[in-house]
């Protein structure tokens, strides 16, 4: 049990030195980290005009942050939201030109993060981590899923 303890330790800890590698592109970029713009054009960049709630569901932030950073980035003109044909109460969320050229910059700076952080792996290595991790989120997904159970120990 001690070694899962220190094993999700390690991959919090890989995850708050990715954040700090980071956080000086996107600074320079005009982004803020903690409220997950760079999250936001990431994902946007390959789901472009997706509505404004499943664009938090697949970013993992709350319906509230959501808004404000959406408010944010729409003033910094990285995108526009617009009403969803089906819905008067949905919006879709688009990126413009500017945010096009943001988000691919967004890209290639997580793409460099991994390459840094992986570098002394060799590609089975990478390949078994990637399985590895893919196959913990399975299990903390299904856990949460559990009839009778909030998810929680």
């Amino acid at each position: 049990m001690e070694q899962d303890i220190q094993l999700m330790r390690l991959v919090r800890l890989a995850d708050i030195e990715q954040n700090r590698l980071l956080r000086p592109r996107f600074v320079e970029l005009g982004l803020t980290l903690g409220q997950g713009q760079p999250r936001i054009l990431n994902y946007l960049a390959s789901h472009d005009g997706v509505t404004q709630r499943q664009l938090a569901d697949a970013c993992h932030i709350d319906a509230a942050t959501i808004s404000r950073t959406l408010d944010q980035l729409e003033k910094a003109g990285l995108l526009r939201r617009t009403q969803a044909p089906e819905s008067r109460r949905a919006y879709l969320v688009v990126l413009t030109e500017q945010g096009r050229r943001i988000a691919s910059q967004v890209q290639a700076s997580f793409a460099q993060a991994d390459q840094t952080a992986c570098a002394g792996l060799s590609p089975a290595q990478r390949a078994a981590l990637r399985q590895g991790l893919e196959e913990m989120l399975r299990s903390l997904r299904a856990a949460q899923a559990l009839p009778g159970t909030d998810g929680s120990f």
